[in-house]
């Protein structure tokens, strides 16, 4: 991609946050799209940077990752409004027919939104027992996120397994009976912004660091997240983000492999919560 083109990651966008999840509100949303324009950039689809992002450059790319409710219901509004293209990357697991739609990430922000952070973290400790961190790769990783959110954070995603993840956050909802179909977009919802004009991206099925995977396991759940997709939002060429950034040497050839015109990760994408600065660094 030429370092003269921004792209931009969006999480939530709400009205207002909670201790588990951290996000910016539709009128900072609506600021900063104004603020992307009046520093000169161009807004385009997904495909359209995908075909021209090697030789165009002063191009704008508004990317969110996760497909969660709060992103149909307060960013929608504001792209809608100010007429601006986007790509909603969307993990496959909630629209699936498991039994268990949750991502483990997601349980764990909305576990901590209902119970506080720091209890959530209590609890997975006291089932886990005392687990190392590499606080240096964890701070690379989290370096957005608040630093009292970290450890549970790279704890979950990268120092477990996902198995025992899955059996321990689902343990303690348990008694919290929250419900994966409140956190998500329906695919109605999705489809619904496709025809609007956005571009629908594949996330994985499971939303796990690819990197953590085997080829053969990344090249299943690739290919398991890109049938569902088409089922649900027609089979055409879609752009590929790497859950969590994370990815192999071998990732990009098996996502090609899979269908996948082009593939992001975090270093080449500008988080929301540090635009304004990458903005004011770049004048």
């Amino acid at each position: 991609m030429r370092a003269d083109n921004l792209v931009v990651t969006y999480h939530y966008v709400r009205a207002s946050n909670s201790e588990g999840v951290t996000g910016i509100t539709q009128q900072q949303f609506a600021q900063q799209l104004d603020m992307i324009e009046a520093a000169g950039y161009r807004f385009v689809t997904g495909e359209e940077f995908v075909q021209t992002h090697r030789e165009q450059s002063g191009m704008a790319l508004v990317t969110f990752d996760d497909a969660v409710s709060d992103q149909y219901v307060s960013a929608f509004p504001v792209l809608e409004e100010h007429g601006v293209p986007a790509t909603i990357f969307a993990p496959m697991r909630p629209y699936s027919n498991e039994s268990d739609r949750w991502l483990t990430q997601h349980l764990a922000h909305a576990l901590a939104s209902s119970l506080g952070w720091a209890e959530l973290e209590r609890r997975v400790d006291a089932i886990v027992g005392p687990v190392s961190v590499n606080a240096d790769r964890m701070n690379a990783l989290y370096h957005y996120e608040a630093p009292e959110k970290r450890r549970l954070k790279m704890l979950l995603a990268f120092v477990l397994d996902q198995a025992t993840v899955r059996e321990v956050l689902t343990g303690i909802n348990a008694s919290e009976g929250l419900q994966a179909e409140d956190w998500f977009m329906t695919a109605e919802q999705l489809v619904e912004m496709q025809s609007a004009g956005h571009t629908i991206g594949g996330h994985g099925f499971d939303h796990v660091p690819f990197g953590t995977l085997s080829p053969k396991a990344q090249a299943g759940d690739m290919h398991r997240a890109q049938q569902l997709l088409a089922v649900l939002c027609g089979s055409m060429s879609r752009p590929l983000a790497y859950p969590y950034g994370s990815s192999s040497p071998e990732t990009e050839a098996i996502a090609r492999g899979v269908g996948y015109t082009h593939c992001f990760d975090t270093a080449s994408r500008i988080d929301a919560s540090v635009l304004e600065h990458h903005l004011a660094e770049a004048r």
